[in-house]
């Protein structure tokens, strides 16, 4: 092809804007900003959003302002952890390090009793109150069903172990 037939190609390609068709602007119709200068928002926009109603200079944001209240809850393993109230006991347990015994996770069984305040509760499916602070004794509680089931196998142990004899000279 010779020379004066490209540079003729390349005149005729250069006043057509390529990209419009696919709704991107003509090549010409968007600046780049110069070297560390950053692009407004109304520079990338242009008029875009100018009659959205929504899109008020007064509008509060959304979501929650501020910190949310906590509450202090303390474990009978010694450590203290803020909660927020409705945070779920087993989760706040977690942080604090304290193991608690699950089975059903349901708050069916009571192998999760622990005592909220002085108060029995499932820890699985308690919730931390509101007020504060308060203390939760997590471990042998007793009239919890793990408790109780425990104390009735080692009742029962002791029954049939009561007559025999126990090592070499017992």
């Amino acid at each position: 092809m010779p020379s004066n037939a490209i540079s003729a190609l390349l005149a005729l390609l250069s006043t057509v804007p390529l990209a419009s068709s696919f709704g991107a602007p003509a090549w010409g119709a968007v600046r780049a900003p110069a070297r560390g200068v950053r692009a407004a928002p109304a520079m990338i926009f242009g008029k875009a959003f100018q009659n959205d109603a929504n899109l008020k200079k007064d509008a509060t944001p959304a979501g929650r302002t501020g910190r949310p209240e906590t509450v202090e809850v303390s474990f009978s393993n010694g450590r203290t952890v803020n909660a927020v109230p409705g945070q779920g006991l087993s989760d706040v347990a977690r942080a604090a390090g304290s193991k608690i015994q699950y089975d059903c996770k349901n708050g069916d069984c009571g192998t999760c009793t622990v005592k909220l305040n002085g108060r029995s509760v499932r820890a699985c499916v308690a919730k931390v109150p509101k007020g504060g602070p308060f203390t939760v004794q997590v471990g042998d509680v007793s009239g919890s069903a793990a408790a109780r089931k425990t104390q009735s196998l080692q009742d029962q142990l002791k029954a049939e172990n009561a007559g025999k004899k126990r090592g070499l000279f017992g």
